[in-house]
């Protein structure tokens, strides 16, 4: 019978030494977690620096097209001008050469 409670008392001793971690092994947890905080910070620094990266050039690819696209406006305007111009002189011309005051 003593050979039972000094194996239960052995038993109770490792239990009470595995109660928790040890220091070494929150420090270890401690150092994963901050690796691993750091690794993300990193990453969504490079993600959002991927993505003003990508802003900038779809500003600029915008400010090109827009730039673009007021030259082909002016142009149209300028071609839309001419032929108004010439479709009122052709008018005029129709008009006076039309015959005035026709009685039948």
């Amino acid at each position: 019978m003593m050979n039972q409670d000094s194996d239960s008392d052995h038993k109770t001793e490792r239990t009470e030494r595995r109660r928790g971690p040890s220091t070494s092994t929150l420090s270890f947890g401690g150092l994963i977690a901050i690796a691993s905080l750091l690794a993300s910070g990193v990453a969504t620094y490079n993600a959002v620096q991927n993505d003003i990266a990508s802003l900038k050039r779809g500003e600029l690819y915008q400010e090109r097209t827009n730039e673009r696209l007021s030259e082909e406006i002016r142009s149209i305007r300028v071609e839309q001008r001419e032929t108004m111009k010439e479709f009122n002189e052709k008018l005029d011309r129709i008009i006076e050469q039309w015959p005035r005051g026709r009685k039948q």
